[in-house]
Order: C-alpha cells, then structure tokens, then sequence
C-alpha cells in the first residue's frame, strides 16, 4: 500500500514573473525603482487643517452650540461642538438659538439659569463665526442655509410670552 506524496518531498514553488510597469525603473512615481505593492491605489495624505464638518470648507471654529427646551419640571440641552466654517456656524446658531427661544423657558431652573447660559454662550459663538472669513464650501457638499435672522422669526417672539411672565411677577413681589 502507497501512501499520499508529502508535498514537501516535492519541492515545488510557483513561479511568478511581474509585469513590465512594476519593474521598469521609469515607472511613474517612482523614478529610483518598483513601486511597491502596497504603494498602488493608495490614498493620498490626509490633510493636516481642520474642515467643516458639514460642507468642508476652511478656514473653521471649534465652539460649542447649545438649544435647550424647558420641560415643566426638567429640561434638556443639546449641544453642538464641531469645526464649523462661517455659514454653517451662523445657519446652526440662528437654528438652535431660536428653538431656545421658543422652548427654553418653561420651568423654572431653564427660566433663571440654563436658557440664559444657553443663550449667552450662542451669542458667544456668533461672535467667533462672524470673525471668520467668507469661505467656499465643495461643490458636492453644499453648505447650511443661513436663513432669516433670529428676530425675523416668529418663533423667537414665542419667548415674550414667559418673559412678560416673569417680570410681572416680579413687579408683584417688589411692589408689596
């Protein structure tokens, strides 16, 4: 009885020839030899400034964004931090400082303490947008409309409603 032949008694090895543009000299990239295999198709470095997270535009500011809704006995914040360019910071400030506008006043901690953080901290990062030149976002990735200001949204008037509140009450407390 035979048994199987061991591939090792054998001593066979593949045979491999490389194409002529691997290992021509004069290939293009690499004009002092092969191009390495692992070379091939790669992408190209990765670029070192911060873009836009939205449109990748340059230059950008890293800043926190907040929009917080009072619930009657909570609230809740939401916030933004990430590189944004001049338009979409603005666009993302007008959107979020309106929803806090309309939705950040009704409870109370949100009346005294987290809705006026809030808003103080937007008014903050406009500023920091505003500093920043126009920039030219990529074709393929359009960038945020800005839309109307704050106060040209009916929206931001929502906020009267708790303010007008809250100092008749206080006129109440002082004038007893």
């Amino acid at each position: 009885m035979t048994s199987p032949p061991d591939p090792a008694e054998d001593e066979w090895t593949p045979t491999y020839t490389a194409p002529d543009w691997y290992t021509d000299p004069l290939a293009e990239g690499s004009p002092d030899g092969p191009i390495p295999w692992h070379a091939v198709g790669t992408d190209p470095e990765p670029k070192q400034d911060p873009e836009c997270h939205v449109c990748r535009a340059q230059p950008v500011v890293t800043t926190s964004i907040r929009s917080h809704a009072g619930l009657i006995l909570w609230g809740r914040t939401r916030t933004v931090t990430e590189p944004l360019c001049r338009q979409c910071g603005i666009a993302l400030v007008r959107v979020m400082t309106t929803r806090t506008l309309w939705q950040g006043w009704w409870a109370p901690v949100s009346l005294l303490v987290h809705t006026p953080a809030a808003l103080a901290g937007n008014a903050r990062a406009h500023q920091q947008f505003k500093q920043l030149p126009v920039s030219a976002p990529e074709r393929w990735r359009p960038s945020l409309v800005l839309g109307r200001p704050v106060w040209r949204r009916p929206q931001a008037y929502v906020a009267l409603v708790p303010l007008a509140c809250a100092a008749a009450l206080l006129i109440d407390l002082t004038s007893r």
